[in-house]
Formats: structure tokens, sequence, C-alpha cells
């Protein structure tokens, strides 16, 4: 076990915890990240203590950025529920890697066809009106896309979402694209030459706004 959270659970034991804000201020990037990803697992190991673990994170991420290696780190939306708290007072949202990828990317590209986030997320933006979230939807990474565009390009898809999922997937495209428009781009010319099942043309007609023939015509001739 990393001192990093060895330290952390002494803290914890002994109830110390102005001490584990000081403490995390002294880390590096890696055992910061090993840091969180420690709370958040403690968390699902131990339901009893989920909302102590998760009120720690918001105490430590409070004064803190998030550390570039967490972000990619985060890829569930359990994760993003969790973390959720402390992203709200530290504009963990806005937060990008070396790749400017933000938490929104990261989760949306490693969604899980049976935990989709994107109801999730429409439901913060509908009814906590968050800013940062609205502005990270539309946030492009170094390749110019946004994590819907990342969903579409990299996630594993073999079918169309559920229906409240893709309906929620539908309205962020709305609220990306409303935003941001070269998006559009970035998708095509990172599907270019692909193969693409039928799932993903579709996702991909539906982003770019254009028929599944024009899709399959246009990534063929480019």
């Amino acid at each position: 076990m990393d001192l990093s959270i060895e330290l952390l659970n002494a803290r914890i034991s002994k109830h110390q915890l102005s001490e584990i804000n000081n403490d995390f201020k002294q880390l590096t990037p890696i055992q910061q990240t090993q840091q969180l990803n420690h709370l958040f697992q403690s968390a699902e190991r131990m339901s009893v203590k989920y909302d102590f673990m998760q009120n720690l994170a918001v105490r430590i991420l409070t004064t803190n950025h998030l550390p570039a290696p967490f972000i990619s780190q985060l890829t569930s939306l359990d994760a993003l529920s969790f973390f959720t708290p402390a992203f709200k007072v530290n504009k963990g949202f806005l937060a990008q890697d070396h790749k400017n990828n933000n938490v929104l990317h990261s989760v949306f590209k490693h969604a899980s066809e049976s935990h989709l986030p994107f109801n999730y997320v429409r439901s913060l933006m509908l009814f906590e009106s968050n800013d940062d979230l609205l502005k990270a939807l539309a946030q492009p990474n170094h390749h110019g896309l946004t994590p819907v565009g990342c969903y579409i390009a990299y996630a594993k898809k073999t079918s169309i979402p559920v229906k409240h999922e893709f309906s929620a997937l539908l309205a962020l495209m709305e609220i990306e694209q409303k935003q941001i428009t070269c998006a559009k781009q970035a998708l095509i010319n990172t599907l270019k030459g692909e193969v693409l099942n039928e799932t993903c043309i579709l996702l991909s007609a539906a982003y770019l706004q254009r028929s599944t023939v024009q899709i399959a015509h246009l990534l063929k001739s480019l």
C-alpha cells in the first residue's frame, strides 16, 4: 500500500481531518490521485461510510485543484456521482488533463452500455443550473472532440441507448452545439477511415444532423 494511503487511513482513524487537507497539498499528483480514488473505493466497499467519504472528498477539493492524472482515471457514472458535490465547489468539471480532457470526456468515453451517464448529467443541468457543467459539455480536447464526441468515437456501443438515456443524449447534443460548432468536423476527422457499426453510424447521423446514407458516404469519401 502506498504511503500516501497509509497516511490517509491513519488520519481518518484519528479523526485528524484538518491534517488530511494539509497533507494533500504536499503530495505529488499521482499520490493525490491515489488518495481520491481510495476515498471513492472505500465508499463503494462500505456504504455506511459513503457520506463521510464523500464529504471528505469535498473538504479536500474545496481548496485544491484536481490532479491531472485523476481526470483520466474517473471513468464511471458512480465515480462521477460520488465526486459531483466536490466538483461543484472547486470547478472540477472544467479541469483538464494534459490532453485537454475533462471528467465528462473520460466518463463518456468509457460509458457502460448498462449504466450510461447522460440522463444523470442532463438532470444536473436541469435541476441544479450548473454553469460549469454546461461549459464542460462543450469543452474540446486536443483532438477537438467534446465529451459527446468522445462517446460516439470511442465508447463500446452495440445498440442505441435505452429510451430515457437516448433522449438525454440528444438533449446534450443540442446543448453542446449551441455553444460550439467546430466539434462536428473534429468527429468527422476522427471517424474517417474507421469501420463503423450501425449504432455508431446512427449516433453520428444524429450528432452531425445528416442522414445515415450521407454519413456512410462522407466517411468513405474522406
